[in-house]
């Protein structure tokens, strides 16, 4: 009896810089190489300006979920319209699913926390950006579902979201979606997600922000009995270094139960004092 091969099949190729991944736009680099997608930084023939790129990987072409989940994300980041949002030109169905992006020139906020974590006013702005631009997408019934510094790109003294790949209405959903590390317990579960779940990533990220960790680490699944029973040590130790009102703040946004999390009225207010100095 023959044995199958443990290996895995080998990656699909990505399109080579000078070629054109839809017709008008020609690769300049290949920037990321997701599980779904791969992003491309491109030339827009058409504009004449540099753009961003992001198609189905060939390997996955023929999931429908795959095409239909970049589609929607590009119908709605065309769509809706915030300064806080990143900002889509267009949505290629032919000859293969692309949604052309604006090219962004800040780092992420992953690459800002790790070179140094934020000081409490700067987390504050960062924070209050964040919660204006998720009221937004809740208030036209959307969840974003994978808020993590990653996801968050800073130029110039503004925080701009990306990446709606995972973005879905309130209720149940498909369980573990998300990033490990941001995901509330809900989010593991993939049922009753609520804009207390975007409350919960946010509250990871402003506390990331702040002390440089993860409040319980990247693999903990809440539902798989893995999880912690409590934030990190050295998480909370640089905490409390925050003023205690923004250290209160983070924990309330990163209780395991949703019920008891703040709403993003209360996150703001709290928020908005600290940015005034008050």
């Amino acid at each position: 009896m023959m044995l199958r091969s443990l290996r895995r099949p080998p990656e699909p190729p990505t399109v080579e810089a000078g070629a054109e991944v839809v017709p008008g736009y020609e690769v300049v680099r290949l920037m990321r190489r997701g599980n779904r997608l791969d992003t491309y930084a491109v030339h827009s023939h058409e504009r004449d300006a540099g753009c961003v790129l992001k198609t189905v990987r060939d390997d996955r072409a023929h999931e429908p979920s795959c095409r239909e989940a970049l589609l929607r994300e590009g119908t709605l980041l065309r769509d809706l319209s915030h300064p806080h949002l990143v900002r889509a030109y267009e949505v290629v169905e032919q000859p293969r699913a692309a949604v052309v992006l604006e090219t962004l020139t800040g780092a992420t906020l992953e690459s800002v926390v790790e070179d140094r974590p934020l000081v409490p006013p700067d987390a504050a702005l960062m924070g209050l950006q964040l919660v204006s631009v998720l009221g937004y997408l809740h208030r036209r019934g959307w969840l974003h579902l994978d808020v993590k510094p990653s996801n968050v790109v800073v130029q110039g003294g503004r925080a701009v979201l990306i990446d709606l790949s995972l973005v879905a209405p309130p209720g149940d959903g498909r369980s573990h979606a998300g990033t490990d590390g941001y995901l509330a317990p809900e989010q593991v579960r993939g049922q009753g997600l609520s804009s207390a779940s975007d409350v919960f990533g946010l509250g990871v990220t402003l506390g990331e922000s702040l002390t440089g960790r993860l409040p319980y680490g990247e693999e903990g699944e809440w539902d798989g009995g893995t999880a912690p029973r409590g934030t990190a040590r050295a998480f909370r130790r640089r905490l409390d270094k925050s003023p205690q009102v923004l250290a209160d703040l983070v924990r309330a946004c990163i209780d395991p139960d949703p019920v008891r999390r703040p709403g993003l009225d209360g996150v703001r207010a709290v928020l908005r004092g600290l940015a005034d100095g008050r």
